[in-house]
């Protein structure tokens, strides 16, 4: 499957609609150089296994819901595992479906996905992908076909990890995890996994974790690399995935925590938004590279 290539002479996306809608590349076009934002895939790969993307939707969650189900208005609400390879329903059906292209332009497209086999979720998701000037804009839209039922959304780039890289992203809590990287309890976020102030991520920090009292805004520096890219999103909660041992990490801004399904009080509560039939809910995130050598 051919992939679509966006271009505005400062940045350059490379989408891959059978593999999720999802970026295979995003990169800063430098001095004749290309000097890739997030870890870059190949269709090959991707089409495999989506997880070598650069990034991907999270629709109609993120992350995992515990035991796969939740109790919701009284009933059990059965969800179907996503993956054979783990134990939980894990980000979605979106980054595992393929998306219909619905237009585009040389430095936009739009895609659309629908969901009517995704037991107990029956859905129309869209997403745009817009590179204006140096900012690459993603939006995502989750419309109900089905009965009410709490929805959530995110999206998973992956950023190279390079010794020197730096990362600022204000928390004001994060969730400790069990064994099964599913929440237990909420507290101040540990030292090493506290990033209020623009400061390295060591080598050795294993991070996978739920972010709460976010601002919204973050930022990731390479110095050596002489780029960094500023992260806006319309959510207070991020994800924060840091593999000991492999050369990326992901952030991954998210409207709700981890099994926020399953957490004590409602789904709202964690983030989560409840859509009747025909109402939808939207998400924008934007990311804005910088060359720090200017």
């Amino acid at each position: 499957m051919p992939t679509l290539q966006l271009e505005n002479g400062t940045l350059r996306a490379e989408v891959l609609p059978e593999a999720g809608g999802g970026l295979l590349r995003f990169d800063l076009l430098r001095d004749g150089d290309v000097a890739p934002i997030f870890r870059p895939g190949t269709a090959e790969a991707a089409l495999h296994d989506p997880r070598a993307l650069a990034c991907f939707p999270l629709v109609p969650w993120s992350n995992r819901i515990g035991g796969g189900r939740f109790q919701f208005q009284g009933r059990t609400i059965d969800v179907p595992g996503t993956r054979d390879d783990e134990a939980y329903p894990l980000h979605g059906h979106g980054w595992l479906m393929p998306w219909e292209v619905l237009s585009q332009t040389d430095s936009s497209v739009e895609l659309a996905a629908t969901v009517d086999q995704g037991r107990p979720f029956h859905y129309v998701t869209t997403q745009r992908y817009t590179l204006a000037g140096n900012t690459l804009e993603i939006s995502l839209t989750v419309r109900n076909e089905g009965a009410p039922l709490p929805f959530g959304l995110g999206v998973h780039p992956f950023f190279p990890r390079t010794p020197d890289v730096r990362l600022l992203a204000s928390a004001t809590a994060m969730w400790e995890s069990a064994s099964d990287h599913l929440p237990t309890v909420l507290q101040a976020p540990h030292a090493d996994a506290d990033f209020r102030k623009l400061r390295k991520l060591e080598a050795n920090a294993a991070i996978n974790h739920s972010f709460e009292g976010w601002d919204g805004r973050a930022e990731i520096v390479w110095p050596s690399r002489r780029v960094s890219v500023q992260i806006a999103a319309d959510t207070s909660r991020y994800v924060l995935y840091t593999p000991a041992g492999y050369d990326f990490f992901c952030f991954e801004p998210v409207d709700h925590a981890i099994n926020a399904h399953n957490l004590p009080g409602l789904p709202q509560d964690h983030g989560l938004t409840i859509l009747g039939a025909g109402q939808s809910l939207r998400r924008s995130y934007q990311f804005t590279v910088n060359r720090t050598d200017a």
